[in-house]
């Protein structure tokens, strides 16, 4: 081995690096920075003070920094999967320690990645957010973490079948393609529902992070509260720690949930479906959302599936619960509805029990992806409020919230709940709708306030 060249390597990155801090320090405009926009929302009160949004914001405020240089480059991660310890001898670890790295910019520290987490509304989403805008690079992406596996298993479909040898190492070949668009990934709602994605985000993220992407990720839960007492999880678990390793984790610890300000001045989303005269009410209401047209059925095609929309017309889509969310629909499904119509009509949401768990799954996608897409959404329910849709705690006296911390559903409707809310406030319906498909319907929504 050749340490002279180790050295020089090291030292010549260890010189640039440093010269590349001391020109972003003095180039790149404080003005724009993550923190300041914040303390600029803070002092003409469109932001709440709060002291632990500050300080994730000075967190993202060094990353801001400390990205304005950074050059993603492979280099080796000690990954989970790991060798028979008792096979390895000291030599050989040794060996591994200076063993010389394809990479010389395996020597300079990177970037960590930032893990944030915390109830429902405590600003974590809107904060990463403003850090995104930020980011003055093209190859970066925020995206809802549903959206994201959706497209990875997309690519792995696609390339699979264009590229018969590219089998042999399939995850790398998808990888690689993800990296030459984007090394800057912000997600909303990481979370861990199965065994298959489990398995998948184990190594997807391996190999990511040693391509030398950059994450920032939101959740409802910490990284050790992961696929908690999920099915096999022991195969899952040796993740936790290498995802602690690769970020920092950040706990926003608040109990105000911001959805929830402000959101006083509704106007009628939700109707209550045990009235007689709901059904003529939001047939009255439908006609004035696609006048002067008639409504129609369409079919969908989703990924070479086709999806039966029984009621649709300029723009605003309608559906029983049972229709959409008693059916065997998937993330893409609820995405392709999102991202296409600006208005849902959802008619006849029941209370839904704990053995219910399909359907509630299929609820907390389906409202993450309205909200992703600014869908406006109209419903009808049987219960009194969005809280008793799913509770429970309410319906059983006897169940505590250390018995359900199985159920990721139970976690995740707490979501739910507070975007229903905030789905019923004026500052939300005042939204412009977000398209990704070519067709793009007028919204007429702000015609009705």
């Amino acid at each position: 081995m050749n340490f002279n060249r180790v050295f020089r390597s090291y030292s010549y990155h260890r010189l640039w690096s440093s010269l590349n801090y001391i020109r972003t320090v003095y180039t790149a405009k404080s003005e724009t920075s993550p923190l300041q926009i914040y303390r600029n929302k803070v002092a003409v009160y469109e932001f709440r003070a709060d002291p632990r949004q500050e300080q994730l914001m000075i967190m993202l405020d060094k990353l801001y920094y400390d990205l304005q240089t950074y050059i993603p480059e492979s280099r080796h991660i000690e990954t989970t999967t790991y060798p028979d310890e008792t096979k390895t001898n000291f030599l050989t670890k040794l060996t591994n320690v200076f063993k010389l790295s394809s990479s010389t910019n395996d020597f300079i520290e990177r970037p960590k990645s930032l893990y944030i987490y915390g109830s429902a509304g405590c600003g974590k989403s809107l904060l990463m957010d403003i850090f995104f805008e930020c980011m003055p690079i093209k190859e970066k992406r925020r995206v809802h973490f549903n959206s994201f596996m959706l497209e990875f298993h997309n690519r792995m479909h696609r390339i699979r079948n264009n590229n018969a040898t590219a089998n042999d190492n399939l995850l790398g070949s998808v990888v690689e393609e993800l990296l030459d668009e984007i090394w800057l990934l912000c997600f909303d709602e990481f979370m861990v529902l199965d065994i298959g994605d489990a398995m998948i985000i184990k190594r997807l993220f391996e190999h990511l992070f040693a391509k030398g992407m950059i994450m920032i990720a939101t959740s409802n839960r910490p990284p050790d509260d992961l696929y908690y007492r999920g099915l096999n999880r022991e195969y899952f678990v040796p993740f936790i720690p290498f995802l602690h390793r690769m970020c920092t984790v950040y706990n926003m610890d608040s109990s105000t949930d911001y959805r929830l300000i402000g959101t006083q001045g509704h106007v009628q989303t939700v109707f209550d479906a045990n009235r007689p005269e709901t059904t003529s009410e939001l047939d009255s209401l439908c006609t004035r959302l696609i006048a002067p047209f008639e409504p129609k059925t369409a079919t969908l095609d989703v990924n070479g599936r086709n999806i039966k929309i029984p009621w649709q017309a300029r723009g605003v889509v309608k559906f029983s619960f049972d229709e959409l969310c008693g059916q065997e629909y998937f993330s893409a499904d609820y995405i392709a509805i999102a991202s296409k119509y600006h208005t849902l009509i959802l008619t006849d949401i029941p209370h839904l029990s704990i053995e219910k768990r399909d359907r509630i799954r299929r609820f907390i996608i389906l409202i993450d992806e309205l909200y992703n897409y600014n869908t406006k959404l109209i419903i009808s329910m049987f219960v009194s409020t969005v809280k008793d849709i799913f509770n429970p705690l309410k319906d059983d006296p006897k169940l505590k919230r250390e018995d359900l911390l199985t159920m990721d559903e139970f976690h995740s409707f707490d979501r739910t709940i507070s975007r229903l809310i905030e789905m019923q406030s004026k500052e939300y319906l005042s939204k412009p709708k977000r398209f990704i498909n070519t067709e793009k319907f007028v919204d007429e929504w702000l015609q009705l306030q």
